[in-house]
């Protein structure tokens, strides 16, 4: 047992280095959440119009996610970073400077939109290529809930710094984005020879084709991602129905709201060493339908608690929850996949994982029409329930196989 009990992303160079590269890169893609649809309303756009370039930074992913993961697996991330927050750069700074002499049109902005959401993804495959490579597959769940913090920490954060940023001006605004993404270029470049370690692979290298069969159809990993997906529609149709039942329902104030936000948010921080002595004690499969169970409670008490104080308290331990299920999901993920296929597992996963919030969000909208938002957080509240309850025996039947010396290695 190691004598340090720091998380292992904060014993090492390399890892605080990753950590500051995730932190400021999510700063800045949190960042153009809000100025992307600002700047889409300011030049005329409809409000459907701002949703879709909000929307577009995501389709990356579905078009992305195997080149990058490839990518993350068998480059040296260090230059991958580089080329992919340098690129961001380049896309914000451009704006920036057409800002200052005009209003570029919807379509240059869905266009910048798309490219920021696609630096994310190379982004994305690199961090989880380097986790890898950083930490062994007894720690990596405490890691991947520290880099998934700083995430958090950027990318909750960055939407409040936006707003702030807008009063100077649009144009200010924009080159913060970038100042953010020069940040995240530091912290990769300042990282050791070691970051950009090429993985000693522990299976073959498989065709793509073969690879992915053995990400979603393994029977190993069956269980996992069908849970992740269950998980994921559930916290998308949680989540979505936040500012609507506090807003709406409750009126809330803006600056109320930002305050419960805010909180939430600052939870979310209690995910890693909350993670971290759970993973002392337990298997990954105990962890990830504890986390899953946990969600239940405030999800119920987002449906029965009244008045505007109550629901406020509760929404801070709804974001801790939905950032406890993230972390281990993807670390319990990370744990059964070989070494030389992280980066595409990592964001083949994501991928999986923002459609399902996607499809949760728009379930959640449907039914709150139906039911109003709490009776929809009853409907979550069942289906996190039913999450659990199946989980366990599925995970806990992939888990015998391995101990049977069926270890999950590739095909």
């Amino acid at each position: 047992m190691r004598n340090d009990q720091r998380n292992p992303l904060l014993r090492t160079r390399d890892g605080r280095a990753l950590l500051l590269t995730q932190a400021a890169h999510a700063l800045a893609q949190g960042m153009m959440t809000v100025i992307i649809p600002w700047l889409i309303l300011e030049s005329g756009g409809s409000l459907s119009q701002a949703t879709i370039g909000f929307g577009i930074t995501f389709v990356p992913f579905l078009l992305l996610a195997v080149p990058a993961g490839i990518a993350g697996d068998r480059l040296p991330r260090r230059p991958l970073l580089a080329v992919a927050l340098g690129s961001g750069i380049v896309m914000a700074a451009g704006l920036a400077i057409a800002l200052s002499v005009g209003q570029p049109g919807i379509w240059a902005l869905y266009a910048g939109a798309f490219l920021i959401g696609s630096v994310r993804v190379f982004v994305d495959a690199s961090m989880f290529g380097a986790l890898s490579t950083m930490t062994d597959r007894y720690e990596i769940m405490p890691a991947q809930a520290a880099l998934a913090q700083a995430f958090n920490l950027g990318y909750f954060g960055g939407p409040a710094i936006a707003g702030l940023a807008l009063v100077l001006g649009a144009s200010d605004a924009v080159w913060m984005v970038a100042g953010a993404l020069a940040i995240a270029v530091i912290g990769a470049t300042s990282a050791s020879a070691r970051f950009d370690e090429r993985v000693r692979s522990d299976a073959p290298r498989l065709p793509i084709r073969r690879g992915l069969t053995f990400l979603f159809l393994s029977r190993d990993l069956r269980a996992l991602t069908v849970t992740a997906i269950a998980w994921s529609v559930a916290s998308g149709a949680a989540i979505s129905l936040a500012v609507p039942l506090l807003r709406n329902d409750l009126h809330m104030s803006g600056a109320a709201l930002a305050a419960v936000l805010g909180a939430g948010v600052a939870c979310m921080m209690l995910a890693t060493p909350i993670i971290t002595r759970l993973d002392r004690r337990h298997a990954d499969e105990t962890i990830v339908v504890l986390a899953c169970a946990i969600y239940v409670i405030p999800a119920v008490a987002m449906a029965i608690v009244p008045g505007v104080l109550g629901t406020a308290l509760v929404y801070a331990p709804l974001m801790l929850a939905n950032a406890l299920c993230s972390a281990t999901l993807i670390g319990a993920r990370a744990r059964r996949v070989p070494q030389s296929m992280q980066a595409l597992a990592g964001v083949a996963g994501r991928t999986l994982v923002m459609a399902g919030l996607a499809v949760g969000a728009s379930l959640g909208g449907f039914a709150a029409e139906w039911v109003g938002p709490r009776g929809a957080y009853a409907i979550v509240a069942l289906m996190l329930a039913i999450t659990a309850l199946s989980a366990r025996p599925a995970l806990s039947r992939a888990r015998d196989r391995r101990l049977h010396g069926r270890t999950v290695t590739a095909p």
